[in-house]
């Protein structure tokens, strides 16, 4: 979805031709992706909000949070059990919005809109802006509102696996069962 959204963003930053040219189905007059006219005059060549929204797309696939396209549902199913404040983003299944933050609250899951307005990023219904998703990540991480872990879709090793693995992978798993010495450091060998 976001995927898409970054084509159609594209599509819509390229300058048009002055032959008219047949517009695909994507283009309905009807179905405008314009903003809302503001104060500032905006540059339609401008193609900062769809490098920002690229980068941060990115950057959320190597983070272990970004989940891509999944349902209100699958997140909040996913969330149910987890602790109070854990956190991951999924695709948005609104057309005009990139990413949807699912949390577990006090309440429950839950999901807010992660809105783009004028190259800051902001939840659904708060002022505060910032100029990175990840900068809004961080200020809701430490805030009173907080969220407080990412739901990952693979957990990080813990120190003491991978350093059985590294012994396991120089040693060799016999050699390393029968040195007590190892034992006496990593108890599950």
């Amino acid at each position: 979805m976001v995927r898409d959204s970054l084509d159609r963003t594209s599509d819509q930053n390229q300058k048009p031709e002055p032959a008219a040219e047949p517009q695909s189905p994507r283009q309905n007059p009807e179905e405008s992706d314009r903003p809302e006219p503001t104060a500032e005059k905006l540059n339609t060549e401008n193609k900062d909000p769809y490098r920002l929204v690229k980068l941060t797309y990115l950057q959320l696939q190597e983070s272990g949070f970004y989940w891509g396209p999944m349902t209100m549902e699958e997140a909040h199913q996913r969330l149910t059990h987890a602790a109070l404040g854990t956190f991951l983003l999924r695709d948005s299944g609104q057309p005009h919005v990139f990413f949807t933050l699912s949390y577990q609250s006090e309440d429950g899951p839950t999901s807010v809109r992660v809105q783009l307005n004028n190259l800051l990023f902001s939840l659904h219904g708060s002022q505060k802006t910032f100029p990175s998703l990840f900068a809004l990540l961080a200020f809701y991480t430490s805030s009173p509102c907080r969220l407080t872990e990412p739901y990952r879709r693979q957990r990080p090793e813990r120190l003491n696996q991978m350093c059985r693995r590294a012994l396991v992978r120089t040693y060799g798993e016999v050699k390393t069962r029968q040195t007590n010495h190892f034992r006496h450091f990593l108890p599950l060998i």
